[in-house]
């Protein structure tokens, strides 16, 4: 199995199929990119039944109290479904546009930023729910959950920045 499709041997239908989930995929972040806030609420609802369903509600309701509203006043598992979503369809639109080992110095940017998000919204928390920290974390996890990191990456790697790859 090849390592990826980028390295597979370029035949005239798997580089239609490719070009065309590359579209799909594309779309599906400018879909969910404008139509955020209905995405957001469907999620909510959904999140709101299980809960219920599983019996669980009490116990989300008593963490959301926990939140500060400097980073979400939205249901927080709805928000990490949202961010998981986009996140994982960035990724996978990276992984079919990128050599291997740039996909893999992209997931390793992606991981480090998203490490450098928690830590900063533990120090909010451990500094006593301090603002700035909560207003800065929640600047980075709205760069993160974005397409700018996905044209970034791409438009950085095919300049010749980051690993280099062998052309075929």
């Amino acid at each position: 199995m090849p390592d990826s499709l980028y390295s597979q041997p370029a035949t005239r239908s798997s580089q239609v199929g490719r070009w065309t989930l590359i579209a799909l995929l594309l779309l599906a972040l400018l879909l969910i990119g404008i139509y955020d806030d209905p995405t957001l609420t469907f999620l909510t609802v959904m999140w709101e039944r299980l809960l219920a369903a599983s019996g669980l509600h009490r116990l989300a309701a008593a963490m959301q109290q926990g939140i500060n509203g400097g980073i979400t006043k939205r249901l927080l598992p709805a928000v990490a479904t949202y961010a998981v979503l986009y996140l994982g369809i960035c990724l996978l639109l990276l992984r079919l546009v990128l050599a291997p080992a740039q996909w893999r110095m992209a997931v390793k940017l992606y991981a480090g930023i998203l490490a450098v998000y928690v830590g900063i919204t533990l120090v909010g928390k451990l500094a006593g729910d301090a603002v700035w920290a909560y207003r800065l974390s929640r600047q980075i996890l709205d760069f993160v959950v974005s397409p700018l990191p996905v044209a970034g990456l791409y438009v950085l790697f095919r300049a010749g920045f980051g690993p280099r790859v062998a052309r075929t």
